[in-house]
């Protein structure tokens, strides 16, 4: 969250500032350690941008899964592209880079508070200030709009997410709440 600083975290930072959970099951704890960072869960919009083709391959599935749930999916051009092409979303929207002076514009919508939620993988570890990948993730963090930049983290995210979901649709509580000891001590059969 340092101005100017590429949000994306490499090896020596990615362990500073852990927070752990209990919840009923890996879902729950996930999401309850999201949040309880600071991370709003997504409502409406969602951006991907995916860079590496085995990464676009993995998140096609779960592409799907997020317009299943009733989330507008955005994307950028290649990616877009690869969802439509791949995965036959033709209800996804395309938006520009930041480098691209057109509109629909990433930046733009991030500004307005247009995007629920950004999932960007990069193509590589190497933080360029210039490049549309840097830009892109330094104006999520600048606009408050919660950022993944890793596909395992991206995959649990929408796996919670669509447990949530499906939990709440049918009625029931995904929220446990509990104190530590339930979470911890055998049960008495």
């Amino acid at each position: 969250r340092l101005k100017n600083s590429d949000p994306r975290l490499g090896v020596e930072m990615q362990s500073t500032g852990e927070v752990a959970c209990f919840g009923q099951n890996q879902y729950e704890a996930f999401l309850k350690a999201m949040i309880s960072a600071g991370f709003k869960l997504p409502s409406k919009n969602i951006l991907l941008s995916i860079g590496p083709s085995q990464q676009k391959q993995e998140i096609l599935q779960y592409a799907h899964i997020l317009v299943d749930m009733g989330f507008q999916l955005y994307a950028t051009k290649s990616t877009a592209e690869f969802l439509s092409s791949q995965g036959k979303l033709d209800s996804c929207i395309t938006v520009y880079k930041p480098h691209v002076k057109r509109e629909p514009n990433v930046i733009t919508m991030l500004t307005a508070g247009k995007l629920d939620l950004v999932i960007n993988v990069p193509d590589s570890m190497d933080s360029q200030a210039l490049s549309d990948g840097f830009a892109l993730r330094r104006a999520a963090v600048d606009s408050g709009t919660p950022l993944v930049v890793d596909i395992k983290n991206a995959i649990l995210l929408i796996m919670s997410l669509q447990r949530k979901s499906l939990r709440e649709r049918s009625g029931r509580h995904f929220w446990s709440f509990q104190s530590w000891q339930e979470y911890v001590e055998p049960r008495d059969a």
